[in-house]
């Protein structure tokens, strides 16, 4: 198999201008996918934080980390980049759309110049074609949140730094820009030790000390910024490492109101739903990984793959404990991987050409029952998807089906028979567990017609090898059907929930147009709304900042003070800046869910109901000015 498939290499390298021109165009296809849905999704909670948050960090309304200021709960840069671009091109969701869309195009060329670089030219356009066929991962990019800032830093930041014959220089700017990176969003701290590791291991015995303009490039990016918001900035150290020396900067002890009851059912299906949405990244890593190559083309290529590895493997981790380990945000998970897919597909990349398609049998029997396994929980998280491709009425028809020598007796009367349970517990059961077994039995089929086709080889010693590789040759070949099936609703065809049929910016730019007609400069304005993306369209207005992140910022808490200087609020400092706000806006979901808000409003009227901000039901936002 080895053999056929350096073969099939070498033809197509012949033609590597061929894979350029085909890079190219599947380049254009990703841009214009990216447009459409940087119009087309409505804007979040997170989006309008990074958006309006930066924008009164860049423009020193506030600073990051400032008590009585806004909560900050990132690192700043996350804030402040897309505060500076506001800056620059104007306030507003449509500079924040199109700084994702300028980022997301940025990335896929960094990662197809690096794929290119450690792969070959045909395994860079399967990197295009890998993330062109991922329609989950280029919306959350072109969402204006972190996504696609922390994934184009990563890419120029593996560009830069990866392979032996890199300079100087580019280890300087390799170090910068995984300093920003961090500084973009704290999960990403093991890059530092990680990449400052790897490139002494790559240089060493040819003059390490090269590694060392890494380092300096870290410590610009990375320390500087500790330096400018020190020491105010270890109280987000301090929530993730609640170390005694740090507990002068520990957040007030407080009762979160948001606390979510996620069952273990969740975090189950948020798991395998990381594994949809990113098929390509995570489950081609793990291929990587059983079919390890034996045989290297260099050592710079061992040493670039061990470095990738290790560092998915601790990224993952760590997002799927943020994530699956806590209760705020349980379903982030396939949200987070997306920071940092990049790195699995760069480690296809640069493993995919010397895969051992004959491992260990110890990694073949892994390699086979974590990929069922794979398989069997991705299809859990569909079980949704599952019952719109099979229709309404499926599962009925196949309980009603008669059971084979029992007198017409339907399935689930025997089953409700032999094991006492009735109908709806066995509906319930072969709605979650059906989707379940089409997958395993899926995988099955395709090891076995591997197995098969590879058998057939002739000679004795041939078919005995090519037996040996079966199981490889299915491994690759439900890796590579998940990537040409990864646009379709079984993988990460799924994830749509933001979609609207038609443009939502001017929805957006509309009602902040409206805004300004009614609310003048200088007011005070109370926030009951969901994504302060709006409020950018007043940049003139005094806003109570703790608001801005709603129910995920406001405690139970008697200590106002210690709310206020931290970023978050409670009830009594609710009805105290309602008392003295002279215009309140609210988004109509958010009136029905608020009895005591309602109420208060009788002291004010209403004066303005905007047009929707987008497709979505009650997007409206009401203006209430004080009587």
């Amino acid at each position: 198999m080895m053999l056929m498939m350096k073969s099939f290499l070498r033809f197509f390298d012949r033609r590597s201008f061929l894979a350029d021109l085909l890079s190219v165009i599947g380049m254009a296809v990703y841009a214009a996918m990216l447009w459409m849905f940087a119009h087309i999704q409505v804007s979040v909670l997170d989006e309008g934080l990074y958006l309006y948050k930066g924008w009164l960090f860049a423009s020193g309304r506030y600073a990051p980390f400032q008590q009585f200021g806004p909560w900050t709960n990132q690192m700043p840069l996350s804030f402040l980049i897309p505060g500076w671009m506001e800056m620059l091109f104007g306030l507003g969701m449509r500079t924040g759309r199109m700084l994702a869309f300028a980022l997301s195009l940025l990335m896929i060329l960094g990662l197809w110049l690096t794929s290119r670089r450690l792969g070959g030219r045909w395994v860079a356009l399967g990197v295009i074609v890998t993330l062109t066929l991922n329609p989950a991962a280029a919306r959350m990019y072109t969402m204006a949140a972190s996504q696609g800032l922390v994934a184009c830093l990563l890419a120029w930041t593996m560009f830069f730094s990866l392979g032996a014959d890199r300079k100087n220089w580019q280890l300087f700017v390799g170090g910068l820009l995984a300093g920003v990176a961090v500084m973009v969003r704290i999960n990403l701290l093991p890059l530092l030790p990680l990449l400052a590791m790897y490139v002494f291991w790559e240089n060493w015995g040819r003059g390490y000390k090269s590694a060392f303009w890494m380092l300096g490039g870290m410590l610009i990016s990375f320390g500087g910024v500790h330096l400018v918001y020190w020491p105010n900035i270890l109280q987000l150290w301090a929530k993730w490492l609640p170390f005694p020396f740090l507990k002068d900067w520990f957040p007030p002890k407080t009762i979160p109101t948001w606390k979510p009851d996620n069952p273990f059912e969740f975090r189950v299906a948020s798991f395998f739903l990381a594994f949809r949405y990113h098929f390509a990244a995570l489950t081609g890593a793990f291929t990587s990984w059983i079919l390890w190559p034996k045989a290297w083309k260099s050592r710079s290529q061992f040493r670039i793959a061990s470095f990738l590895s290790v560092l998915l493997a601790i990224f993952f981790i760590l997002h799927a404990w943020a994530a699956l380990g806590n209760e705020y945000c349980v379903f982030c998970f396939p949200t987070y991987t997306s920071f940092y897919g990049g790195v699995g597909l760069l480690l296809l990349a640069v493993t995919v050409s010397a895969w051992n398609f004959n491992p260990p049998r110890w990694r073949k029997w892994l390699g086979g029952l974590s990929f069922l396994a794979l398989l069997a929980g991705m299809a859990y998280s569909a079980e949704g998807t599952a019952e719109i491709l099979l229709g309404e009425f499926f599962y009925k028809h196949l309980l009603a089906t008669p059971f084979p020598f029992w007198k017409g007796a339907q399935i689930w009367q025997v089953v409700a028979n032999k094991f006492q349970l009735e109908y709806k517990v066995i509906f319930d059961a072969v709605h979650a567990w059906f989707p379940v077994a089409l997958a395993v039995g899926f995988g099955l089929l395709t090891f076995a017609a591997a197995r098969i086709l590879m058998s057939r080889k002739t000679g004795a010693s041939v078919a005995v090898s090519a037996r040996d590789e079966a199981l490889g040759v299915g491994l690759v070949a439900l890796t590579v059907i998940g990537i040409l099936f990864s646009a379709t609703p079984l993988l990460a065809g799924e994830y749509n929930s933001y979609d609207c049929p038609t443009d939502v910016i001017p929805g957006y730019e509309a009602a902040g147009a409206e805004l300004r007609q009614v609310i003048p400069s200088g007011a005070t304005v109370y926030w009951a709304g969901y994504s302060p993306v709006t409020l950018l369209a007043l940049p003139d207005v005094t806003i109570y900042p703790s608001q801005l992140h709603g129910t995920y910022s406001f405690r139970i808490a008697d200590d106002d003070q210690a709310l206020l200087k931290y970023g978050w609020w409670n009830q009594y400092l609710a009805e105290k800046w309602l008392y003295e706000a002279d215009f309140v806006l609210v988004e109509q979901r958010n009136l029905k869910s608020n009895d005591w808000l309602e109420e208060k409003l009788l002291n004010f009227e209403r004066v303005l109901v905007t047009g929707a901000q987008s497709c979505q039901p009650d997007s409206t936002l009401l203006v209430y000015r004080r009587k």
